[in-house]
Formats: C-alpha cells, structure tokens, sequence
C-alpha cells in the first residue's frame, strides 16, 4: 500500500450524481483492482463482497497523507466509512474481488460521525447485499439505504493497522507480483510506488533486513523461480513468465543465489 504520494490525492467528484436521490451506488468486479490516492465531495461507504481490500485513508486530525494515515485488509463483514474530503487510496488483495461502494449526501450520512473502518453485522450486510442485487427495484433503494445508514452508525471500529516500513512495503508488493505471475517491478518503480526515493528504500532495507534492495529483489525472484520449476514447468517458460528476455538470464540468476 503506499503511503504517500508527490502530488495532491486528485477529485472524484460524486455530488451530481446524488443529486436526485442524495445517495450514488457502484459496484465493482474488476480483477486486480486498484484506485490511486483520491477524495471525493462527498462522504462514501466502502465494503468487500468477495475477495480482500486492502485500503488506506487519512488520518483523523492529519492534514495530509503525509502527516499520517491509517490502513486495514478488509474481508467480508467488513467496511470503511469516511467523511467527505479524505483522502483515501483502495485496490484488491486478492486477484478477484468484488466490492460495492456507497456515496451519500452530507444531509444523509450526518449520522455517521466518525471514520475508518467497521464491522458490519449481520442486517447491515443482508441489506448491502440487496443493494447489489440487480433486480432491486429503484424505488426500494432509497429505504433501504436509509436503513443501512441506521445500521452502520451504530457498528463496532475495528483496530487498524500502522503502516509498514518502506522495506517490508516493498517485500510485500514483490510477494503480490509473484502471487499474480507477473514480472517484478524495478527497485526505481517499486520506490516511486512506495512514495520514497531509491536512496531511502535502500537505507530503509539495509537497516532493517541487512541487505540492499537488489539483493532481496532477487533472493525472491530465484525462490520463485525454483518453486516454479520444481512443479514441472520448463525453464523457458518460467523465463518468460518472469520476465526475462532468455532462459540463459534465469540460469544465471539461479546459480548466483544460493537456496
């Protein structure tokens, strides 16, 4: 997850959207979905159906990301909840998800005073789940959201985690990327993501894992590949999957890291 960003979180604007009804629904399927540092005009309630989130948002009190902010992987019977204007960064944790996300006008979610994440108990979710039905009549949406606006503002917080180093952020990402069969990232991208120069990422890793950021970089990439290979596979497509130009790049890797 990362945890700052060089540029102001960019508007979603979602105001005219409530307009008519003062409440604006979506509901994602996208694999490997992910939503850069952004706010929106208005306060917003996000929840997993299927799958994991992994989310980050302000902190209370904080003026900017940078100052602090709060992150959690959420599961079902889980959700955050957050004022209008907080900037807030979501994507999958799992290669498939399926979340719903609910706008609400400020005159709507006034109720709901505080922010961060929450467990949803049983009515809570039986109605977000009707929101998602597609065969829910329009005109039964309006109550219900109503009553889920009751329900959620009497939910339990649920503990949040500190963010994690710059190091361990990086091993994490690399452990996703492999999950996913998809080549690494280079340590300048993965810094970039992480919101922190290579310098930093490398002191950050030598002080904390006793290594630079390469040698870990490929102690992972070589673990891999071997567990990879030890299942049958052909070099030369473990090459490709990996994202090395030949299988001769792969070998040599191999033998430089010892098991």
């Amino acid at each position: 997850m990362t945890p700052a960003t060089p540029h102001p979180p960019q508007l979603s604007p979602k105001l005219p959207q409530l307009a008519a009804q003062g409440f604006a629904l979506r509901h994602s399927r996208q694999p490997h979905y992910e939503f850069d540092w952004h706010v929106h005009d208005c306060a917003m309630l996000l929840w997993p159906r299927k799958g994991a989130l992994q989310s980050a948002w302000q902190a209370e009190g904080a003026h900017s990301i940078n100052a602090g902010f709060d992150q959690i992987r959420l599961a079902r019977s889980q959700a955050i909840i957050l004022p209008v204007s907080t900037a807030h960064r979501t994507q999958s944790a799992t290669q498939q998800q399926e979340h719903g996300e609910l706008y609400l006008a400020p005159e709507i979610a006034r109720t709901c005073t505080g922010r961060g994440a929450i467990r949803l108990d049983a009515a809570a979710l039986a109605m977000l789940d009707a929101l998602l039905a597609p065969a829910l009549d329009p005109r039964a949406a309006e109550p219900l959201v109503l009553a889920v606006v009751r329900q959620i503002a009497r939910a339990r917080p649920l503990d949040v985690a500190r963010p994690r180093s710059p190091a361990r952020q990086m091993l994490a990402r690399f452990a996703q990327t492999l999950e996913w069969n998809e080549p690494l990232p280079g340590i300048e991208a993965i810094a970039c993501e992480l919101g922190t120069s290579t310098r930093q990422l490398q002191r950050a890793c030598q002080d904390e894992l006793g290594q630079s950021p390469v040698a870990l970089r490929r102690q992972m990439l070589a673990a891999h590949a071997r567990r990879l290979l030890a299942t049958g596979l052909p070099l030369a497509q473990v090459s490709v999957q990996l994202g090395f130009a030949t299988s001769g790049h792969l070998t040599r890797l191999l033998k430089s890291v010892l098991h």
